[in-house]
């Protein structure tokens, strides 16, 4: 088939303009489920079938394997129906790929020998520590990992050691500066290269040879780069040297979806193409294929309240669909049930399969009641990106303890906590143990003690074991007088396993405290289930059950669970938003950043999760989220506020009285939608309260014309103040003269008051 008629047939009009525009400059604007993947294939395809370029002549540029892999297939594919053979290699790859296939070229221009090994994570952390050792750094005070995350930070800022000196304001301190020094010597001894050397490596020999650079340049024609919205600061360095001869630069990405700031990410890359390039192209490509029309328009206007966008509208020619439902629960174990029991439901009612599913959430954490609740349903469920939460590192570790404290004699578990977090007991330490307590014949943790005494090892290591003996010993004895969650928060104390997270502040280690935290709701929540049954031993038990026989069969046919930023590039039939509730998604993080443009990216991400379904869209929250033991009130989210009220159903499975079911009718002029500037919609706009009496009904007596007693408030009762105006109890604490009250205003803020100076009055 002529390529022409294939365009006709397969592409809609501004599909077409991209794939046709060869030229020059393009910047392609792809919104969701507009057919990006489809765009470049075609275009690559075209670029070769018209003989504008050959295979190995394109640069084709993506984030991951498996999408350069597919678009490779798919082109090939389009150039086989044409009758057109592929005999060179394509040059469609990710930009680690592409760099280090330069360098295996190049690299010897660098000082280095071309059979390079590339460390990753672990390979990088571990040569730093060695660094930390030989610059007498104490790593207990100054973990790897912190040193680890600068460095790859200044990487990703194109920044050798010398030029962080030159750098005002980046922010790495003089220690950490050396650190990146002697790394960056070891590294050159050990010719090795880490993930962000295979990118700074490239731009540095562009830069010292211009002649290299030219023939690249010479070499790639035709550049097009995927997901542009995610490219870091060296990466769009590499980009401009690479196009600055040709200048046939044809970038797609959609900056709605920039939900990677975190790890470099540079929205502004995508903002400014037509600043960089100004005789470029533009094409926008709007309308989605992938949901119904409710989906689209509502994500839409959700994005609209960003100001860090270009303008483009989104639309579909499907039908309109199921209203998006916004379902409000009283705490995350009936938003958990809700979910499951919807799931079941359809599963029943439509004919849908498990793989049908998907369930996203904020933070990893929140899976754990997730997966409690399809355990127990029988329902098969995989965990995308991440770790089952019973299987994280940081759970093993802490039921590593817990098990420990209720029986010594397990040598599995000790094997793991003994040096967990590092406290100097190596690997020939726990050697000498093991043989002793095969010849003394007593338990490895007898033998702890006995290594010690015995002076079987030199007295500094015999040290560090007394001390994590007796720390042990000295939490074994306080257990049985404490509840399971008492002794939990004595194990994250005493062996300051979560300050040393803390200590790290990287992303990873946030999200292992929130599983931390989690770990603690799981045995709160168990104890008020099991009452006086709610003991050490049959929580492990319980665990123990979890994580062996309990395992959920490993089949094709599943429910996804992931986070929401795993999730950008797929689509599911039926999507569940778990956790839409302020502080939660928007993330508390966001309202404590000195960055303006973090409530942005998070509404970003709420786009992208609104934009992976395609026929139902479930946006759930609770009104109170267990937070270290501490039962938490949440508001809903205000991404569920943008939502104007067309394209919303709202459902609560709590009663609510006359009168507030009166006050939420009270419609705003906006519909129910913020637009942008404003912080918040009203109060009666998407906000639900626990229960509350029937106010309608009270008698009009004396109790109720003066200010009443501090006994009388309760929660969810309406009150007016002088200043703050109307609002509503969330909280009640304390009796008598010493009673205090949290009231949630209209304008949204939580203000706590002593009932007796509050001047409050009941409405």
């Amino acid at each position: 088939m002529p390529i022409i008629e294939t365009f006709s047939t397969e592409l809609n009009l501004p599909q077409r303009q991209a794939v046709e525009t060869l030229h020059g400059p393009l910047l392609i604007l792809a919104g969701a489920g507009s057919g990006k993947t489809r765009v470049l294939t075609f275009r690559m395809a075209h670029l070769i079938a018209s003989g504008e370029a050959s295979p190995n002549q394109i640069l084709a540029v993506t984030f991951t394997n498996k999408a350069a892999r597919e678009m490779q297939e798919r082109t090939v594919g389009l150039l086989q129906k044409m009758g057109i053979p592929i005999m060179d290699r394509l040059w469609i790859s990710t930009f680690h790929s592409t760099c280090a296939r330069i360098l295996r070229d190049e690299i010897h221009l660098l000082g280095y020998q071309p059979f390079f090994a590339i460390y990753d994570d672990t390979d990088q952390r571990s040569l730093i520590k060695k660094v930390l050792r030989s610059l007498n750094i104490d790593e207990k005070a100054y973990p790897a990992k912190s040193f680890q995350g600068r460095i790859n930070e200044a990487k990703r800022l194109g920044l050798k050691p010398e030029e962080v000196i030159k750098k005002p304001g980046f922010l790495m301190d003089e220690m950490s500066l050396r650190v990146y020094q002697v790394y960056e010597q070891e590294m050159r001894k050990a010719n090795a290269l880490d993930f962000g050397d295979l990118l700074l490596k490239t731009h540095e020999l562009f830069q010292m040879y211009p002649d290299i650079l030219e023939h690249y340049q010479n070499l790639f024609r035709f550049i097009l780069i995927d997901e542009y919205q995610d490219t870091n600061h060296i990466q769009y360095l590499l980009v401009k040297q690479l196009a600055k001869k040709h200048r046939n630069l044809c970038v797609v990405g959609d900056e709605d979806q920039s939900i990677y700031s975190w790890r470099g990410a540079d929205i502004t890359n995508i903002l400014s193409f037509e600043k960089d390039f100004p005789e470029c192209v533009t094409v926008k490509l709007e309308e989605n294929y992938r949901s119904t029309k409710n989906i689209v328009e509502a994500a839409s206007e959700v994005i609209r309240n960003n100001s860090q966008r270009k303008e483009k509208t989104l639309f579909t020619n499907n039908g309109p669909g199921e209203k998006i439902v916004a379902r409000e629960e009283k705490n995350e174990y009936d938003e958990a049930q809700f979910i499951v029991n919807r799931i079941e439901s359809l599963m029943t009612t439509e004919g849908r399969q498990e793989s049908d599913f998907a369930i996203f959430y904020r933070t990893n954490a929140q899976s754990r009641v997730l997966e409690d609740l399809l355990r127990s349903h029988r329902v098969n469920y995989k965990i995308v990106g991440g770790v089952k939460f019973y299987e994280r590192l940081e759970i093993k570790d802490m039921l590593g303890y817990l098990k420990v404290i209720m029986n010594p004699s397990d040598e599995v578990a000790l094997r793991r906590i003994i040096n967990t977090p590092a406290r100097g007991i190596g690997k020939t330490t726990v050697e000498k143990i093991e043989v002793a307590s095969l010849d003394q014949n007593i338990s490895f943790y007898d033998a702890i003690l006995y290594v010690a005494e015995q002076r079987q090892v030199h007295a500094g290591a015999a040290k560090k074991l007394r001390h994590f003996y007796n720390m042990m010993e000295q939490m074994r004895a306080a257990a049985p007088d404490m509840t399971p969650s008492d002794i939990y928060m004595g194990v994250l104390e005493t062996t300051e396993y979560a300050l040393r997270l803390k200590e790290d502040n990287s992303p990873e280690a946030q999200a292992r405290i929130e599983n931390l935290e989690e770990l603690d709701n799981a045995i709160r929540h168990f104890e008020e289930e099991r009452g006086d049954e709610g003991t050490l031993q049959n929580f492990l038990e319980e665990m123990a059950l979890v994580s062996d026989a309990d395992q959920m069969d490993e089949t094709t046919e599943a429910i996804t669970l992931m986070t929401l930023h795993i999730s950008k590039g797929l689509e599911y039939p039926v999507v569940f938003v778990a956790g839409m509730e302020e502080g939660l998604f928007p993330s508390a993080r966001t309202f404590e950043s000195t960055d303006p443009e973090a409530i942005e990216e998070e509404r970003r991400l709420a786009y992208v999760g609104m934009t992976r379904a395609r026929e139902r869209l479930y946006l759930t929250h609770a009104r109170s989220r267990r937070v270290w033991g501490q039962e938490k009130y949440h508001i809903p989210s205000r991404f569920i506020d943008e939502i104007p009220e067309k394209y919303l159903r709202k459902e609560s499975s709590m009663q609510r009285p006359h009168f507030m079911n009166r006050m939420s009718t009270t419609s705003s002029p906006n519909n129910g939608h913020a637009s942008r500037g404003e912080s918040r919609p009203s109060m009666s706009q998407g906000l639900s309260f626990d229960s509350m009496p029937d106010y309608e009904n009270f008698s009009d007596d004396s109790s109720y014309t003066h200010p009443p007693s501090t006994e009388r408030y309760q929660k969810g009762m309406m009150v007016r103040h002088p200043t703050f105006g109307a609002g509503q109890i969330f909280e009640v604490e304390g009796k008598g003269s010493h009673q205090k009250v949290s009231v949630l205003f209209e304008n949204k803020t939580l203000k706590k008051f002593i009932i007796k100076y509050a001047r409050l009055e009941i409405i």
